[in-house]
């Protein structure tokens, strides 16, 4: 008798060099747009790149405080990493970052560039 308890395996297979090549022009997409968007903006003075980094900083701070909530009902208010969290807020934690980082990214490209 056939157990069918088995994992189903995913459809949706990337090969590693595929993806690779796949983010690499992705990577470079993004760059080309930031640094025309960078220099758009110098020479118009629109603030729309400022604008996106402060809400992508905004929202990963709201997130960064849900994702902790469980070390805060805990008094744990100065550990680092999400070693002490689980399930729903460890992938909160790192969505968060994953707000965060582009953010002080942006600022610190815009920063760079106005200077």
């Amino acid at each position: 008798m056939p157990d069918n308890d088995q994992q189903k395996k995913s459809d949706s297979y990337v090969p590693p060099d595929i993806g690779a090549i796949g983010s690499l022009f992705f990577i470079m997409f993004v760059v080309l747009h930031v640094t025309c968007g960078l220099s758009w903006a110098k020479a118009r003075g629109d603030t729309t790149l400022f604008n996106l980094a402060l809400f992508l900083g905004g929202v990963g701070a709201v997130l960064l405080l849900i994702a902790r909530i469980p070390l805060y009902r805990q008094r744990r208010f100065f550990t680092l990493g999400p070693r002490s969290l689980s399930g729903v807020y460890r992938k909160l934690y790192f969505t968060a970052y994953a707000f965060i980082v582009p953010s002080i990214v942006l600022l610190v490209l815009l920063l760079l560039a106005f200077r």
